[in-house]
């Protein structure tokens, strides 16, 4: 008896479109072609180029993501999306590193690394880095981790209320 193939089972040496790991918030699937690709990788971690976003279980507010790295399922960032029209980074700063990564400003997008900081005998406090946000290029879906100017007074650890 001869079987035919089925057209619609993917070949056995296909490339995968997708992948599963386990997040700091359980099992989740990443597709290939949303993830965002960091030519230079990030700050301390310039082997690890190839990151994905999720929104958090159950946030519906947006204000935070989760940035994963695809390729090293330990490492993973709490981000916040940056507010383009907002001034806490001054638009000739975001401009120049829009520019100096050949990125069109209705193609820019700005993510803030998020620390969470818990000291033994206080509150939770919460920063963003700000000194060095992530650039993003949604048209090429490519990212660079970008040094503003020393002149500007950014933090690396600008405390949000």
């Amino acid at each position: 008896m001869v079987k035919t193939p089925d057209v619609n089972a993917p070949a056995a040496d296909a490339v995968p479109t997708a992948v599963t790991l386990t997040t700091l918030f359980g099992e989740r699937e990443f597709t290939w072609d949303k993830a965002i690709y960091f030519p230079a990788g990030l700050k301390g971690f310039p082997d690890h180029n190839v990151f994905a976003l999720a929104s958090f279980p159950g946030d519906g507010s947006n204000a935070f993501i989760l940035m994963q790295c695809l390729t090293e399922p330990e490492l993973a960032f709490i981000v916040a999306p940056y507010n383009l029209d907002s001034d806490t980074i001054r638009p000739e700063h975001l401009e120049q590193a829009f520019n100096i990564h050949g990125i069109k400003k209705n193609d820019g997008a700005v993510l803030l690394i998020v620390t969470l900081h818990k000291p033994e005998d206080g509150d939770i406090s919460m920063s963003v880095n700000l000194r060095a946000p992530i650039i993003i290029d949604t048209a090429r879906q490519s990212a660079y981790q970008h040094h503003l100017p020393e002149m500007g007074g950014y933090s690396f650890r600008h405390v949000v209320n």
